[in-house]
């Protein structure tokens, strides 16, 4: 029988919350997968442990912290699997899970699927129902903070989905390639499922396939957090708004505005050097951001009123 799902879980000192994730995905009711743990040279004995105790487990031992968009390619590259399924290690899976994304998968012409994720403490609150992107470059967790209720119970298309819980047919790495590394982590996935969506590749919210995530509890560093998103944020921008999006009502001039106050937000914040860091690693790497961008654009198969279509009217709050 073919492998139909290689499940990728990076991991980095994460010993804590693999004892949770682990648990869970031995529970599922769908059992034609691989698990590939992808450890970023953790030190708190992460890889004994599986070893130990979950010894069917892949094991990809990586030298040092390479960041989420590194070691998921790692696994991605050894997956054997129909269908790759991203899931971060600090997360929980309802037992139907890898179910309901394997039969969605198998109905729907989509590139990616995105579950239905709450807050691990408090599972009435949605942690992300699908993502989105506003027309300033901002990430938007559709439902985050709200209340479970019947909004978020219908499935549908969605632009973009969490490199935490997803599921990603294996044509579109063949089309559109990898996460992009030199994200280390945080906005890789809103950059790769962006990429899909010019590539034709739409997505699909699922939410009958759950999981409880403990936001941030894999991320220890807040101020390298804050310079990532801001960073990651502004190459995004520089990589896949089409021109059009970018003159469209002026734009451009609302980009350089929020850009502006992200940095005030970050002053007042006294993360300063971030804001500055941030832009500095952008100017310096713009050459090699505009070629990667020529690539994407070149290769775009969806028209541009269908991506202005997709943001323009999100609002991030």
């Amino acid at each position: 029988m073919k492998l139909v799902i290689s499940i990728i879980i990076p991991n980095f000192n994460g010993l804590k919350l693999l004892k949770i994730c682990l648990q869970s995905l031995k529970k599922q009711t769908f059992k034609n997968s691989e698990i590939i743990i992808v450890d970023n040279g953790s030190t708190d004995s992460s890889v004994a442990f599986i070893k130990e105790n979950y010894s069917s487990c892949q094991i990809i031992q990586l030298d040092k912290n390479y960041g989420f968009a590194k070691a998921v390619n790692e696994g991605i590259k050894k997956s054997k699997g129909k269908y790759v399924v991203l899931l971060n290690n600090d997360t929980e899976v309802d037992k139907n899970f890898l179910k309901h994304l394997v039969e969605t998968a198998d109905q729907q012409d989509v590139g990616f699927l995105t579950a239905k994720r709450f807050n691990y403490y408090k599972r009435n609150l949605i942690d992300s129902a699908g993502d989105d992107m506003d027309s300033a470059g901002h990430l938007i967790l559709r439902g985050f903070g709200q209340k479970n209720s019947a909004e978020f119970d219908k499935s549908g298309y969605i632009f973009l989905a969490s490199g935490g819980s997803c599921l990603i047919k294996k044509e579109v790495f063949e089309k559109i390639g990898y996460f992009d590394e030199d994200y280390f982590m945080y906005m890789e996935d809103a950059d790769f499922f962006f990429r899909a969506q010019l590539a034709g590749f739409k997505g699909w919210y699922q939410p009958k396939a759950l999981v409880y995530h403990m936001r941030m509890a894999s991320s220890k560093n807040l101020d390298f957090v804050e310079y990532l998103n801001f960073r990651n944020m502004m190459a995004n921008i520089i990589k896949n708004f089409p021109w059009s999006l970018l003159i469209h009502n002026f734009n451009w001039l609302k980009i350089i505005l929020v850009n502006i106050n992200t940095i005030r937000y970050l002053s007042c914040k006294g993360l300063l050097w971030q804001g500055i860091k941030a832009e500095a690693y952008i100017l310096y790497n713009l050459p090699k951001l505009l070629k990667k961008r020529k690539n994407i654009q070149q290769n775009k198969k969806v028209s541009d009123e269908y991506i202005i279509n997709k943001i323009l009217n999100k609002k991030f709050i």
